[in-house]
């Protein structure tokens, strides 16, 4: 279908929004969209576990757990005002994600708050009139990431310390990065679950490092930015970018791609020349398992 839902009334909530239909709403051309059956989203996704069987012994061998993708279902009845409108409205509906190419944005409007994430078809669409102007319809979708987002972008920014000692390269441990009036962001996930962050770091700036100052963790890299250069730091895909260019060759040893867990994370930015006016923007969504 693509573009927006087109939404003259909501039934209930919550409301379920993708490629240009939205369950327990009413449309535009007055079909009554109802959805009697959830299941995927609510619920915490699969959990992936290897465990080697001890040989000739009992139990097993320890191993991470890991989140499988997310597989929503959503079945309910649609109600139109005629026959007419209920075929076209079977023909919509089977035209939702009909581009298997790409993903798409699915939102649920709950009581408070609106939550989102990317998906694609996992099935094909059902389809069962009931009468001459209704239907039963089952949808079933996929979200290769199994977290539940925020539908809005947190941003916050600060510029290096002034004034500050900087740090002495090559890195020593533990890490001294000095007093500072700037160079400090406090950063809140509303989520239960870590939210990865997107970090852009606009030059001039040398060496600059991203440091948690709640956990010590940190992401230092050997470079120099140039007024105007932009380094793209993607920790949930782990890419460096730098003019849309690879750099993360560039990542110094003992660095980690950490995110924010739920509640407040103080975030420091640093670099070998503190006299420099070099940025560093955080940009993340609210995060729910």
């Amino acid at each position: 279908m693509g573009g927006e839902a087109v939404i003259t009334g909501v039934l209930a909530l919550p409301t379920y929004t993708v490629d240009g239909w939205a369950g327990n709403t009413v449309d535009g051309d007055g079909v009554e969209w109802w959805v009697t059956k959830e299941d995927g989203w609510s619920s915490a996704p699969g959990v992936r576990l290897d465990l080697s069987d001890r040989p000739q012994r009992d139990g097993s061998f320890d191993a991470p757990s890991f989140r499988s993708a997310r597989v929503i279902t959503l079945e309910g009845t649609a109600v139109a005002p005629d026959e007419d409108t209920r075929e076209r409205a079977k023909d919509r509906l089977a035209a939702v994600l009909a581009d298997g190419s790409a993903l798409a944005e699915f939102a649920v409007s709950e009581r408070t708050v609106t939550r989102r994430a990317l998906v694609r078809l996992t099935a094909g669409t059902k389809v069962v009139d009931t009468t001459p102007v209704s239907f039963d319809f089952s949808v079933q979708l996929v979200a290769p990431d199994p977290l539940r987002y925020g539908a809005g972008v947190h941003e916050e920014s600060c510029g290096l310390p002034k004034p500050g000692t900087g740090l002495t390269f090559p890195l020593t441990f533990p890490l001294a990065f000095g007093e500072s009036v700037d160079g400090v962001i406090a950063v809140t996930n509303a989520g239960t679950t870590t939210a990865w962050p997107l970090w852009t770091i606009t030059g001039p700036c040398t060496q600059p490092v991203i440091h948690n100052d709640s956990t010590g963790e940190w992401l230092a890299f050997s470079l120099s930015l140039a007024a105007g250069d932009v380094l793209v730091v993607d920790v949930a895909a782990r890419t460096v970018l730098l003019g849309g260019v690879s750099r993360r060759a560039a990542l110094l040893p003992r660095s980690k791609w950490f995110g924010f867990p739920p509640g407040t994370t103080t975030i420091g930015f640093d670099s070998f020349d503190d006299s420099a006016s070099g940025r560093l923007t955080a940009s993340w969504r609210d995060a729910w398992i």
